[in-house]
């Protein structure tokens, strides 16, 4: 058998039928033709933390329940693109795996490898509730009261005895009507709980109506974790204007909040085409992160589309400050003595 020429190759002579994703800052599916263009050599579209974080649903098509996950961290180069070395160190896994006929061998090829990555447990509670749906698997034991308590507020169901697995599972199946009714109840409820809900809200697409009650909910609250997890809820907000209009409200509400400033640079990278809201999460986090954080933040950013320019769109800007000149100064230094 002649080896695959890309991943996608491998994914077709395989016979299985598949769905991809993104898991980097949040759970977002991955296009066919995004993957398309990835798989022929162009830059990766949702890079995090300088990789693609890829993760592979996999079913037989005549049974579902023969299914698998595949969690791969790839990192990337200067562009933004698979390196030639890695793509071929992958194939050749993959190549192995797939000529095995050993079942046993077959998975420990392709989950014991270097690419591999746990995610943590809100991620994974999100990405099990998708593939649930997608698979028309059975909700686990956790939705049933999930679902009383966040759409029905059903005040006889203990908030502190939910799964996180059944609240993955409750915002995998919102439609309409119910997120109007969680938007109605969502200020009624404990901090801790309004925190979580919105901390995985951030894998989901919330309409206006539930865009405009954590954006409410995050204006009066007074805990800085419950409007850094709105930050992160709003980040795949249908309501993009909106919260585009807003977001630099909500970042005043806490000034030297670290957690605050990396939740927008992460979850909202798009908004940054803005040169007067980039200015602004720019000089918060030099005035908050070292330099090699800084350093780090910036090139992460550099490799988002259309984030090239950055920095130096932020140099021309007439109201930067000294420590952004400083920070800027400082990666300009490391990226001299690395070349």
């Amino acid at each position: 058998m002649t080896s695959p020429d890309s991943i996608g190759d491998f994914l077709q002579r395989s016979g299985a039928r598949y769905r991809l994703f993104d898991l980097g800052s949040q759970l977002r599916n991955l296009s066919s033709e995004d993957w398309q263009r990835f798989d022929q050599g162009d830059a990766y579209p949702l890079p995090y933390l300088n990789h693609a974080w890829l993760v592979m649903l996999l079913w037989h098509p005549d049974n579902k329940a023969q299914h698998s996950i595949w969690f791969m961290k790839l990192p990337l180069d200067e562009q933004g693109r698979l390196p030639v070395d890695v793509q071929t160190d992958v194939l050749n896994r993959l190549m192995r795996a797939l000529t095995t006929a050993d079942a046993d061998e077959r998975q420990r090829l392709l989950t014991d490898h270097p690419y591999q990555f746990t995610p943590g447990l809100q991620k994974m509670a999100a990405l099990h509730a998708r593939a649930r749906r997608i698979l028309s698997a059975p909700e686990s034991e956790f939705y049933a009261s999930a679902q009383q308590r966040l759409i029905h507020n059903d005040a006889r169901v203990d908030w502190q005895t939910l799964g996180l697995q059944g609240i993955a599972e409750v915002l995998e199946q919102l439609k309409l009507k119910e997120q109007a009714q969680l938007a109605r109840h969502l200020a009624t409820w404990p901090v801790p709980l309004q925190t979580t809900l919105m901390e995985m809200l951030e894998h989901h697409h919330p309409e206006l109506t539930l865009t405009r009650s954590m954006l409410e909910l995050a204006q009066s609250a007074d805990s800085e974790p419950l409007v850094t997890a709105a930050i992160r809820g709003l980040s795949q907000s249908k309501a993009r204007g909106l919260v585009a209009q807003q977001l630099p409200e909500l970042l005043e509400r806490f000034p030297d909040s670290l957690d605050l400033t990396l939740a927008a640079l992460s979850r909202h990278p798009g908004m940054l085409a803005d040169v007067d809201l980039a200015l602004v999460l720019l000089d918060r986090l030099a005035r908050q992160a070292d330099q090699d954080g800084f350093n780090r933040v910036i090139q992460g950013l550099a490799l988002q589309p259309g984030l090239s320019g950055l920095v130096m769109a932020v140099l021309r800007h007439p109201n930067r400050s000294e420590d952004l000149m400083r920070a800027i100064g400082g990666l300009i230094q490391q990226a001299s003595t690395t070349q």
